[in-house]
């Protein structure tokens, strides 16, 4: 990757529950991202609960970043978080790393 593309690459952490209070907000946020970085890694270990429209967040940022060529990636889901994520089936669907 060249320097330029690195320095526009960015990570960003999420915290706390992701539920209707906050989601489309969060998304909105994460989908700018997306469409001026080549990359964004959202790290997820400080996130205690998400319950559907932050599932649906999750699906509809994932797809505006695949569309707009952004590398999106999910990463350090507590185990109960990536239960729900596995049991919604959304675990196939975002691209997760450990």
């Amino acid at each position: 990757m060249a320097d330029s593309e690195a320095l526009r690459s960015t990570e960003i952490e999420l915290e706390g529950d992701i539920d209707v209070t906050n989601a489309a907000d969060i998304g909105d946020h994460l989908c700018q991202l997306a469409s001026t970085h080549p990359a964004v890694v959202v790290v997820c270990s400080r996130v205690t609960f998400v319950e559907s429209r932050g599932l649906a967040m999750m699906a509809r940022v994932q797809r505006f970043a695949d569309e707009s060529g952004c590398q999106l990636t999910w990463r350090e889901f507590p185990l109960h978080v990536h239960r729900t994520l596995h049991t919604s089936g959304l675990d196939d669907y975002l691209r997760i790393e450990a």
